[in-house]
């Protein structure tokens, strides 16, 4: 299928800063790229965060995301949705399992969270610069995998945290994708992404993370399949609040028939053999490694612009949407999106002249007004029909599909009078999901904040220096660095779910901002076991002979 695309003018390269766990800091972040650009003379074209991002716009949303009473904090969407500020660079979201849900519902196909800020959706793909973006939202929980979307407002203490656990649609969906995958976005790890990067440094830092990668659980399956299939240039996460590269080597695999046996025939990451570059980031706060920097070549314009592919397999999905606890079975093939709908997204795109997203940024309920004070809301009693929403459906010519019952259908749309969409159309499916390599009942990194625990109050960010980390984090107790804390988390929940009940040292440890720039990657304690297989010589003594090492010495960080 071609991707429409505008010149890309002089530039050869542009800028992307990716950011692990937002926890509702953007004036710090952005304060972070600012002082960024002021040390390094680096200019960010797009920011890119890894969930948790927290789009609260009053204190009603606040009610709806999973988090104990005394951790809800406002923070600072809520200035960028009621326009009090403007964020000063194009910025790209997926979800997490701490999110305002009923917000990000109304935009479960995507859509502006306010202005210059981009949910990607549930499950979604789009282009910037010419590369294509895609992500999926939530955390991976083995119950409601294969559920509809069943959860409506006002949400119970169940719903409340398994509306954000990622169902099985939305990985099937980012299966069909056929075109090459730039950068790709996910909250909670692939599955086995530990055996790719230095675990010996990952478990000494995070000893409570040992068990479940032994076991081969600490991480997504769906993500893994992910992985293995769409094999992207680059895939960043968060969620287990560290740092942690990986290169997944994707071998290239010919099968020959030789004595009536079927041999295999790998190479390795060198000779120009196709890898991922992975990668989880921390959450922003002082001294930690939250943030990223990489630079893509410009193969495009440089701005968000629809995904013509992804566009064509939301048309021929359409009808596996399910909003009840039951879900329709999917196709077990993957062939991409049907020939007609990528036909009908074509002309449609040609027909636009552009393929650029249109900056139709609607509010549909009242930002938070600092002068009423901090009174605890009330939940949301109904879902809201979000305009942007609508608009894409009806230029996908789709009826809309995210109502729970037909009396709810319309129910308090929106405050203010909408503009009229812009729209200029029906879809089917494909391919079920590679089977999971797990299936474990819980989320075996799910982060739960406990309501004993105590994190401190926020901290107030101070400086353009001092901006290049976060406050005090209320909204989830952080993993603590110390080997103390092994006690703590050592108290697994059901499913396998880690509890940190310790307060983050190095909340104390880091008081004022690294320098921008300064280098902290792990140090590799071998070398690449895939160099080394290829060249024939056994591993490093070093090398746990479970999880092989790769060196991902390239890979830039920022600890800004």
């Amino acid at each position: 299928m071609q991707q429409p695309t505008q010149g890309p003018g002089e530039r050869k390269k542009f800028t992307v800063a990716i950011e692990g766990c937002c926890h509702g800091e953007l004036d710090n972040i952005y304060a972070t790229l600012a002082h960024l650009e002021k040390v390094e003379g680096r200019k960010v074209d797009l920011l890119i965060c890894c969930g948790d991002f927290q789009a609260v716009r009053n204190m009603d949303d606040l009610e709806t995301m999973s988090c104990p009473v005394k951790y809800r904090d406002i923070m600072t969407f809520y200035k960028y949705y009621s326009g009090e500020k403007l964020a000063p660079v194009p910025t790209l979201f997926i979800g997490g399992n701490h999110e305002a849900t009923n917000y990000l519902w109304e935009l479960h196909y995507g859509g502006w969270a306010a202005p210059n800020i981009y949910f990607l959706g549930y499950a979604g793909a789009v282009r910037f610069g010419g590369h294509r973006i895609a992500g999926l939202s939530g955390t991976y929980v083995a119950q409601h995998y294969h559920m509809g979307h069943h959860e409506k407002l006002p949400y119970d203490e169940r719903a409340v945290k398994s509306a954000y656990h990622v169902r099985q649609l939305h990985v099937h969906r980012l299966m069909q994708l056929q075109q090459p995958t730039s950068i790709f976005l996910s909250h909670d790890w692939p599955n086995l992404i530990t055996r790719y990067g230095n675990s010996r440094w990952l478990f000494s830092k995070k000893p409570y993370f040992q068990k479940e990668a032994e076991r081969g659980d600490l991480g997504s399956p769906p993500n893994q399949q992910l992985l293995e299939v769409l094999q992207p240039d680059y895939w960043f996460s968060a969620h287990l609040h560290v740092k942690f590269p990986a290169v997944v080597p994707h071998w290239q695999q010919q099968q020959q028939q030789q004595q009536g046996q079927q041999q295999q025939q790998q190479q390795s990451p060198g000779n120009n053999q196709k890898a991922t570059r992975f990668l989880a980031l921390d959450k922003c706060l002082p001294g930690r490694d939250f943030l990223q920097v990489v630079e893509l070549d410009v193969q495009g314009p440089l701005e968000l612009c629809y995904d013509a592919e992804w566009l064509a397999v939301l048309r021929s999905t359409h009808q596996l949407m399910s909003t009840s606890r039951t879900a329709p079975p999917l196709p077990d093939t993957r062939t991409g999106p049907k020939a007609e709908d990528v036909a009908f997204v074509e002309q449609l795109l040609q027909q636009r002249g552009s393929s650029s997203i249109p900056n139709n940024f609607a509010p549909t309920a009242p930002a938070y007004d600092p002068a009423a004070g901090r009174a605890r809301g009330n939940m949301p009693r109904a879902d809201l029909r979000n305009p942007q929403t609508e608009a894409l459906l009806e230029m996908l010519q789709l009826p809309y599909n995210l109502d729970h019952a037909a009396s709810s259908s319309g129910a308090g749309r929106a405050w203010v009078n909408r503009p009229a969409a812009a729209a200029t159309g029906g879809g089917t499916a494909y391919r079920a999901p590679l089977n999971l390599l797990s299936q474990q009942q819980g989320n075996p990194e799910e982060i739960d904040i406990e309501s004993d625990d105590s994190d401190g109050q926020p901290a107030a960010a101070a400086g353009a220096a001092a901006a290049a980390a976060a406050a005090a984090d209320t909204f989830e107790i952080p993993l603590d660095d110390d080997e103390d804390d092994a006690a703590a988390a050592g108290s697994e929940g059901a499913g396998g779910a880690l509890a940190d009940g310790a307060p983050d040292s190095d909340n104390e440890a880091a008081k004022a901002a690294p320098e921008a720039g300064s280098s902290e990657a792990p140090q590799q304690q071998g070398r690449s076991a895939a160099a080394a297989a290829a060249s024939g010589q056994q591993p490093s003594d070093l090398d746990d002979p479970m999880f092989g090492r790769v060196n991902t010495s390239e890979f830039p960080y920022y600890n800004s």
